[in-house]
């Protein structure tokens, strides 16, 4: 039975010709545009970032060019349309770019930056980005790859180039892949005389279905070659055709890696980038080349990572982007590893294996007694990775105590105003999402706006964002957008503006109940000249809907992750109005309800070990049972590692760090908390950002660590 992850997808293509005309295609139709960019601007920033000379600013400004080259006015335009139908679907963008232009081509496309977002596409999770070579893979094509995968990686150090630590990089890709070889998921055998007669027989012994590559490449006369060894130990190079060679006939191998290390010369990246196109054009399903040579420990949290997720069953560019994900978590966004992995394919749905799990009960250790029975497919293909809002059809989903049918009646009550308050990774998102699909049913519109991703620039202008605010919605309503026509600040207010807009141009023109999601509305606590007016007017809507037909409509949802500490007058705060609704952490039979969705004993002694590590967090008690139920490890195990670089918990904690070391006060404030053994007493300040951030929890004017694993981790780290 297959092992493949159901993802669901967007696709949103753009093929640049070689006179740099630009065609975007997507469900929605065709548009078209001009790609220009600034040459000498672009090539002043690749030099710095090709010298490892990097900081954040410098890669959002060569992002930003690039997406502006690439997303001119319409195609941008439409490629938002596109990624808010898949957010309302629940679904993600798989963005496919094709360069008919070798030298477009070999631009870091990896790096694109939203500025309207503040996001780079290469490392955010709802859109897969991936290098699309238009050679597409027939069904037939698709390699059946039972469990464990296998993988072959070579190692190449001819003599007459810069040496390799060969032992180095073997002992780093086994200690990368160690737990995965542990847990039967992969494979590994490691070819270190890189011969063309070598690499031959071994190919024969196993019908292999990953091959990666490490060594050297030699760019020259602008083509490609990989450096081989020759019989004596130096180096023999071969263009793409004849490396392509290896692999004709074989039906198994669905992925090349192409992997120059540290040390390595520049020439090793370009050679590589200039294969690995060719390879998917002579039938290698996707290649996945390093632009960039990588440090050992960014190479190890790659192979950790991206060599899981294909294990699991993702599609390739979901891996990739997974992994690149995983690496600017780990690193920063201020380096240029996380754009380094670049993917190649031909498959457009990214399924390059068929990933069938047939690992035998008998093989697995008696330590694993509380892993799930992985020969149960049906439940294996239910598994949800904890991503993001839990999908409407998700059978993981816990109801909370009455709190959804408490919002559902709610919202059907006229000029309804919701408010959720809870901590990141609580739940906000999931249940805003239900509350809008429980809308729909009653043929409501609905709109989620997440106010967390709107730029600084625009939401630091009260002007500004108001314009974004309605063009937004009625994005997301399908309505023409006449604010260009019709706003007038020469004669009204910005607020006025924006409250004629809405009744006009959005409320009259759908002339139905409308649902609309504002979440992580504290992302403008900070912006005094926006955050009074904006809620004011908010407020004044609310009151509106008291006594007028057309404002009885709307009916509000503000989603927000701690105590509103903004001074706002009572009478025009939307936050002492409404319905008032709190997430609070799972209780005991909640923990065990969710054990028993995961097929896990809910009266094993080690779970309630795990509670005592996590208390009731929804997200981390998800991510613990959703490792265990795959098989990847046990609650024994888990437990011994969670506050380790080694744990599943790495990304997260790494994450909530990185956050900290940027507020000095907050860390000495949160060393206070995880040090004392009674609630610590902070300034109003501090409490709130640490409890926005979920790390504390709030008793009367005390602080306590949330979780005994934030205790442990951040006592030992800060």
């Amino acid at each position: 039975m297959s092992n493949r992850i159901a993802m669901n997808y967007q696709d949103f293509q753009i093929l640049v010709d070689k006179n740099n005309n630009i065609r975007a295609s997507s469900s929605q139709g065709d548009v078209s545009g001009e790609l220009r960019c600034e040459k000498n601007q672009i090539k002043l920033r690749l030099q710095l970032i090709d010298s490892g000379n990097t900081n954040s600013e410098l890669l959002k400004a060569l992002g930003n060019q690039l997406y502006r080259a690439i997303f001119p006015d319409k195609v941008n335009a439409r490629f938002h349309a596109t990624v808010a139908a898949a957010q309302t679907n629940q679904e993600s963008v798989r963005l496919r770019l094709i360069f008919e232009s070798p030298e477009l081509a070999s631009l870091p496309w990896e790096f694109l930056y939203d500025e309207d977002t503040n996001t780079f596409l290469g490392n955010n999770t709802e859109t897969v980005l991936s290098r699309y070579i238009d050679v597409p893979l027939q069904k037939r094509d698709i390699k059946a790859a039972s469990l464990p995968l296998k993988v072959l990686v070579v190692i190449s150090t001819p003599s007459d180039l810069a040496s390799l630590d060969v032992a180095g990089e073997e002992k780093l890709i086994r200690e990368a892949l160690g737990k995965h070889i542990e847990a039967g998921n992969i494979e590994l055998d490691v070819l270190q005389a890189a011969t063309i007669r070598n690499i031959n027989q071994k190919l024969r012994e196993k019908p292999y279905n990953v091959f990666h590559f490490i060594g050297h490449g030699v760019f020259e006369n602008n083509q490609g070659f990989i450096a081989l060894e020759d019989n004596n130990g130096k180096s023999k190079l071969l263009d793409d055709e004849s490396f392509a060679n290896f692999f004709l006939g074989n039906n198994n191998l669905g992925l090349v890696i192409l992997n120059s290390c540290e040390g390595a010369a520049v020439s090793s990246n370009q050679a590589f980038a200039g294969t690995a196109p060719n390879l998917v054009r002579r039938g290698i399903p996707a290649v996945v080349a390093m632009q960039y040579s990588i440090f050992d420990n960014t190479a190890k949290l790659f192979a950790d990572e991206f060599y899981r997720t294909l294990a699991l069953g993702y599609p390739v560019d979901a891996a990739i982007q997974t992994t690149r994900n995983a690496i600017s978590m780990e690193v920063g966004l201020g380096k240029r590893d996380f754009a380094t992995p670049v993917l190649y394919m031909r498959a457009k749905d990214g399924i390059i294996l068929d990933v069938i799990n047939e690992k035998p009960l008998e093989s697995q250790s008696q330590n694993q007694e509380y892993i799930v029975n992985q020969t149960n497919n049906t439940f294996m293909q239910s598994l949800e990775y904890p991503d993001g809002a839990v999908p409407l059809d998700s059978s993981f989903y816990l109801e909370r105590n009455g709190i959804e049918s408490l919002c559902y009646q709610t919202i059907e009550q006229p000029a309804a105003l919701i408010r959720i308050k809870a901590p990141k990774l609580m739940g906000k998102t999931s249940l805003a999402r239900r509350i809008v699909a429980q809308g729909e049913k009653q043929n409501y519109q609905g709109v989620y706006l997440d106010l967390g991703a709107v730029n600084k620039e625009v939401i630091s202008n009260l002007d500004k964002f108001l314009r974004w605010f309605c063009s937004k919605v009625s994005l997301e309503l399908e309505l023409d957008n006449q604010i260009d026509n019709v706003w007038n600040t020469s004669f009204l207010g910005s607020n006025d503006n924006c409250t004629a807009y809405f009744k006009k141009y959005i409320l009259k023109q759908i002339n139905s109940p409308l649902i609309l999601v504002l979440d992580e509305v504290d992302r403008l606590f900070p912006y005094s000249e926006v955050v009074e007016d904006f809620f004011g007017m908010l407020r004044s809507w609310h009151e509106k809907g008291k006594i007028s037909q057309i404002w009885k409509q709307l009916r509000l949802v503000l989603a927000h992750s701690t105590e509103v500490y903004i001074p706002l007058d009572y009478h025009q705060s939307p936050f002492n109005a409404g319905v008032p609704v709190e997430l609070k952490e799972f209780n005991r039979e909640q923990v065990e309800d969710l054990a028993k969705k995961h097929n896990i004993n809910s009266q094993d002694s080690l779970l309630r070990e795990l509670r005592r590590m996590l208390g009731g967090h929804p997200y981390l008690l998800r991510l613990a049972m959703y490792d265990v139920a795959a098989g990847k490890t046990t609650f024994e195990d888990l437990l011994q590692s969670a506050t380790t670089e080694a744990g599943i918990y790495r990304n997260h904690l790494r994450y909530l760090l990185d956050i900290l070391r940027t507020a000095p006060d907050l860390v000495k404030a949160l060393q206070r908390v995880v040090n004392s053994t009674a609630g610590v007493e902070l300034d109003s300040m501090e409490i709130y950002k640490l409890h926005s951030l979920g790390l504390v929890i709030r008793e009367n004017n005390h602080v306590t660590p949330r979780c005994q694993l934030y205790r442990d981790y951040f006592r030992r780290v800060l």
